[in-house]
């Protein structure tokens, strides 16, 4: 019996993004006011995301729904979304964060020329910065 040596293909270039997104999005179909996290030129051979958090940079009056889109040109797919708590940050109260859950076991995969766009539920004037780290196969 052949046995074939497993080749596994690893990410190559570690990479870090943010995204300030501002405007409230809910046209989760086809969304207007989204801002790219990690576009399809970045992206030749494929993305792997290990951590995605969300963190205002102002006070969140009402749970605002933080969305991410995967983006094939104009087309807009919803691939995810995760709720920013109530919360006031302050000189001696931390920015709340939220976390997609996203790991090294658990990462969230990008195909290849494909990107990611980003957008929120509720405006907010100082915005929602979304960060994403992982690698570039």
């Amino acid at each position: 019996m052949t046995v074939t040596v497993n080749s596994a293909v690893l990410p190559q270039t570690p990479f870090s993004r943010v995204a300030v997104c501002t405007v409230a999005e809910t046209a989760f179909h086809a969304p207007t006011n989204v801002v790219d996290l990690l576009t399809a030129a970045d992206n030749p051979n494929g993305a792997r995301i290990a951590r995605l958090i969300a963190i205002p940079r102002a006070a969140i009056g009402t749970a605002n729904n933080v969305q991410v889109y995967e983006r094939n040109g104009s087309t807009y797919t919803l691939v995810d979304s995760v709720l920013l708590s109530v919360h006031t940050p302050g000189a001696s109260v931390a920015n709340a964060k939220a976390d997609f859950g996203y790991t090294e076991d658990y990462p969230l995969y990008v195909r290849p020329g494909y990107g990611l766009a980003v957008a929120i539920g509720l405006a907010v004037a100082n915005g929602v910065v979304v960060k994403a780290e992982g690698g570039l196969y």
